[in-house]
């Protein structure tokens, strides 16, 4: 994949090499941009969770009823998880 150039204006270059640099463990400006955007699609996702659940309740509780079914069909036979516990 090639590189480009994008135009930003001087303060958001600088809170982004700042962002990079302290909270994202000196990481480039290109892998600061992939986390903060992979970061902006989960609050999206959970956003949108939100939402269903409290529109439809009732399709919520089977959803989760269905997650919960699937989890314990996928738990391997030696999984020490214990629904008594």
């Amino acid at each position: 994949m090639g590189s480009v150039m994008i135009r930003v204006d001087e303060s958001t270059r600088d809170d982004l090499t700042r962002v990079a640099s302290e909270d994202l463990g000196g990481a480039t400006a290109d892998e600061a941009i992939r986390r903060l955007l992979a970061e902006h699609w989960q609050m999206k996702a959970i956003a949108a969770l939100d939402a269903y659940r409290a529109s439809d309740p009732e399709g919520w509780a089977e959803y989760v009823a269905e997650a919960d079914r699937e989890d314990q069909a996928s738990a391997s036979a030696a999984d020490p998880w214990d629904e008594a516990a």
